[in-house]
């Protein structure tokens, strides 16, 4: 509903990086440079500034991008509103999703369990990583945003947010590309003896702290960086910068160009779903229902949960 360009600013925003917002978009670099360059000069200041390392926000910029969020949220529940009145019956679900959050594992997950039914449809609300993302992202359930997919170990926020698990993702250890480490197809406890490692801090992870546990009672030679918070970009670049070995996932394995990560052999994993309000919509409500529904009777044929 509104001008094509208030997206691909969005787009371009979130992803730091023209070429990215053209990806997602599927329309070509000039295109998103032609359409942002016009918005400057229809708004009279610059949004962005640009650099070799990617595009940021101007102080304009910022601020414009803070409302034009909000617009997008309106004209969303405007045309939801109006399709309701119209009789036209759509059920909806804002999805969430960032980088480090990326929507396309809940929305796959639906479409192989729904079998292609189109009984829901998914709006994708984008956000960025930055140290407060996950807060953000948090903080918009059931308003901006149904729900989101989510590694989730955390003991907080399965107390204040209902969460339903639909797989799981080993931890895995990242790295530079140039350290010694980095050439081996799995790791050991012993490989990473004298290592420093990076890991949230104690109390943000039931699962990593129990890992932290591990290590000071069973490998002591491991020094332990703790990060503040939940990891955002700014984590895996003090990874390659400071050469620390980092805790992490392999969903985020492309996630860093000058990071591999490898896997560990150890137990720990990271339950994986979708996270959503305490108190939700009737339609996500329905929504995550059928999801757990399907689950369940995937499980019970012998399927993977």
């Amino acid at each position: 509903m509104l001008n094509p360009a208030i997206k691909t600013f969005v787009a371009a925003a979130d992803s730091g990086s023209f070429s990215r917002a053209a990806e997602q978009l599927y329309v070509s670099k000039v295109s998103v440079m032609n359409q942002i360059n016009a918005l400057e000069m229809r708004i009279g200041v610059v949004l962005f500034e640009r650099t070799n390392h990617g595009v940021f926000l101007t102080e304009a910029g910022a601020s414009f991008y803070k409302n034009v969020k909000k617009l997008l949220c309106l004209s969303e529940s405007a045309v939801h509103e109006a399709r309701e009145i119209g009789g036209v019956k759509t059920r909806n679900i804002r999805v969430g999703a960032s980088m480090m959050r990326p929507c396309n594992a809940l929305v796959e997950l639906w479409e192989r369990m729904s079998g292609g039914s189109q009984d829901y449809q998914f709006s994708i609300v984008s956000f960025t990583d930055g140290r407060d993302g996950l807060q953000r992202m948090l903080k918009a359930l059931g308003d901006a945003i149904d729900c989101f997919a989510t590694p989730c170990g955390s003991s907080r926020l399965l107390e204040e947010y209902g969460f339903l698990p639909f797989s799981s993702c080993k931890c895995a250890v990242a790295m530079s590309r140039k350290h010694p480490l980095a050439q081996k197809k799995i790791l050991s406890w012993e490989d990473i003896e004298n290592e420093s490692m990076l890991l949230v801090r104690r109390g943000e992870s039931y699962v990593l702290d129990e890992l932290r546990d591990d290590i000071l009672r069973e490998h002591p030679s491991i020094r332990i960086v703790d990060f503040d918070g939940y990891y955002d970009i700014s984590a895996f670049n003090l990874c390659e910068r400071r050469g620390y070995l980092m805790e992490t996932l392999g969903i985020w394995k492309e996630l860093h160009p000058s990071l591999v990560t490898i896997p560990v052999k150890w137990k720990y994993e990271m339950p994986y779903g979708i996270i959503y309000s305490k108190n939700p919509s009737e339609t996500v409500r329905a929504f995550i229902e059928a999801a757990g529904k399907c689950m369940a009777s995937k499980g019970s044929q012998g399927g993977e949960g």
